[in-house]
Order: structure tokens, then sequence, then C-alpha cells
């Protein structure tokens, strides 16, 4: 892991200083700053990176320019495995930074050294070695400048934290993605279960048209006594139509959910994958283990139910939509033995006294 540096205390490059060709020292570091800016933000730079942009004409005019840039705080020099490297900081921090005291900017570049683990106030005190009036004036200081926050460890409440402001606090911190500052962000978690019951639901569920396969009549009782007249009429239960599906009658136009038949039933890992690819969380991520406290809250709430051991769905209630068919009616829906029941076998429709007392007649005796 990258620690960043002190700042090297030495004076800026005399203004007379200049390269072969007579332009200005600092024009030319200004040259190799503005190619640095054209790679993505947070590229870390080595000495090899910088020598290849071809701006200096010798390695010993490519670390004075760096030493420019440093003194100027636009380059924070760190170390990466032994290794001497560099990061961009942008103009505006590097302004802010030079109007800095010296004790600000020593504060400063050890919190900047700790990056998103912070650091306790009073082990940054023990490392800078300054009163505890210079550090509370300093701290407060890089606060209002918009240098610097403080965050409240999740682990240790009492404990007051300092980062980089542009910076998101760790997990050990700030807790997960469902804390802020210590405190449960309620305002998120309701943003991302309302985004869970609509991914959820796009899974699980499918909109029906409110005139689909609609008896002709509306009052239930009648068509069930109809189709049981029809059946008692047949010789073999085989032989009856098959059942269409009853809904009360709904405004025109109006549609309901049912679920899918052919359902994809969302995990706690698919989930979070879904959260993650929105970005709503901004730098945070959702582990699978984060989105499962999510989801199982959402089934306490009855907002989810579990279609299995790791699998969601929509919860249907009572007033979402009414479905009905003979089948459902019928004892057979819920017969225990059903994929035993044939036609001329020991279970079957005829010898069951079930399906005889829900038609009104009597079954035949084995």
């Amino acid at each position: 892991m990258a620690s960043a540096a002190a700042s090297a205390s030495a004076a800026p490059a005399p203004p007379n200083l200049k390269h072969e060709d007579g332009a200005p020292l600092g024009t030319r570091a200004d040259e190799l700053y503005d190619r640095c800016a054209e790679r993505p933000k947070d590229t870390t730079f080595f000495q090899r990176d910088l020598s290849n942009m071809q701006v200096a004409e010798s390695m010993g005019e490519l670390l004075n320019m760096v030493q420019v840039l440093v003194d100027r705080h636009l380059l924070k020099p760190m170390t990466l495995d032994g290794e001497s490297c560099w990061k961009l900081r942008s103009r505006s921090d590097a302004e802010k930074l030079r109007r800095l005291t010296a004790d600000e900017r020593n504060l400063y570049n050890h919190i900047d050294q700790m990056q998103k683990e912070g650091i306790w106030s009073k082990a940054l005190r023990a490392r800078t070695n300054v009163t505890q009036q210079v550090l509370t004036k300093c701290l407060k200081s890089l606060e209002s400048k918009d240098l610097i926050k403080s965050v409240t460890s999740v682990k240790n409440p009492s404990r007051k934290m300092y980062l980089l402001k542009h910076l998101e606090a760790s997990e050990d911190i700030a807790g997960g993605p469902w804390q802020s500052n210590g405190d449960f962000d309620t305002g998120l978690i309701q943003v991302a279960a309302e985004l869970m019951v609509r991914y959820v639901g796009e899974q699980t569920l499918t909109s029906v048209p409110s005139s689909w396969n609609n008896y002709a009549t509306t009052d239930r009782t009648a068509a069930i006594a109809q189709k049981k007249a029809e059946v008692q009429r047949l010789r073999d239960i085989e032989d009856a139509p098959p059942a269409r599906l009853y809904r009360p009658p709904m405004h025109p136009g109006s549609s309901h959910k049912v679920y899918r038949n052919n359902a994809h039933y969302p995990t706690a890992a698919s989930a979070a994958e879904f959260l993650n690819n929105l970005g709503v969380l901004k730098e945070k991520k959702v582990r699978e283990s984060d989105m499962e406290q999510l989801l199982e809250m959402m089934v306490l709430d009855g907002r989810l139910e579990k279609a299995n051991q790791t699998s969601y769905r929509s919860v249907l209630k009572a007033t979402d939509t009414k479905v009905y068919n003979g089948f459902v009616d019928a004892p057979c829906g819920s017969c225990p033995v059903f994929d035993l029941c044939i036609d001329e076998g020991q279970i079957s429709a005829r010898t069951c006294a079930y399906f005889a007392n829900w038609l009104g007649t009597e079954s035949v005796e084995i």
C-alpha cells in the first residue's frame, strides 16, 4: 500500500533557473504537470513514467522539475514497495496547501498518509508532537478550508477520526454501506429498498390485463355451479373441458400482477450486483452479506418473501390480485396424492370422496 511521504521542505526553484533552450524551469515543470494531467485521475507516476513523457532533456533536469512541482504542492511524493512515486494534485488543492501554516501543513500530511483509514486525533498529536491547543486550532482551520473532515468511528464511538475531505471513510470506521458517520442512513436504506422491490418484481412478476380469461358472468357462485353441472353430465371427469381462469370484473384498461411461469428468483449476490451497477451508492460497494441484511429486513417487513433458502420473490397480497380457477377451487389443488391419481387406478376422481363432496355426487367404492 502506498504511503505518502512528507512534503519536501526545500525552497522553490529560483525564478532565474532556466532550461538549456532558455525556457524557465517553472514553465517546463508546468508542461510536465499538464502531461500528467492527461492521464486518468489518481494515476501513480514513477520516475520512468515521467521520463517517458520526454519533457526533460536529462535525468537531472527531470528531478529538478519534479522538485519544483512538489514544492508547489502540485505533486504529492509517495513510496510504493520502496520505490519513489508521485500523484497529481489539482491546482485548486495545491493553492490551498500553499496558504497553510507550517503546523497546518504538517498535520495535513499526516492525515493524508492514512487515506481512508483516517487517524485518531490523539494519535495525530502523538505523531506531530504539537500542543493540544495548536492541534485543535489547526484541525478547525483545515476543516473550515474544506481540506479534511472528521467522522465518528463505529468501533470506537468516543474517537473522532480525521481524513481528507474528498475521501470516504473505510467500513472499519464508518460501518457498512447502510451507515454514514456511524449512524444508519435511513434515507439511503429506503431508496435501496424501493429499488429492490422494483428489481425483484421485474424478475418474478408479470402484468396481465383485467379482461384476461374472464367468465361472461360476474357471479362467481353461478359460474362454479354451472361448471359442476357440466361435469356431472360427463361419463369421465377427464373429458371435462379445461377450466378457465376467473377474475372479478375490473375497470377497463386496468391490469394486475401474477407470478411469472419462468420466474428468475434473485439472490443476495445478483441483487448486490444490480445495485452496484446503478451507482446510487457513489463510492460505496454493497457486498453480498450487506444485501442479504437488507433483503431479510424486507422479508420481515412483508415487502418480500423467500422463494427458497437463498432466493427472494415479490409478495402478492389479496388486494393485489384475485385469481380463481376450477383447479384451485377443487380439492385436487391441495391433494397430497395427486401424482398417484390416475384413471381406473386405486386413486382416481371416481373413488375420491373429497372430489365427490365438492361435486355433490357419490364416489365409487373400491
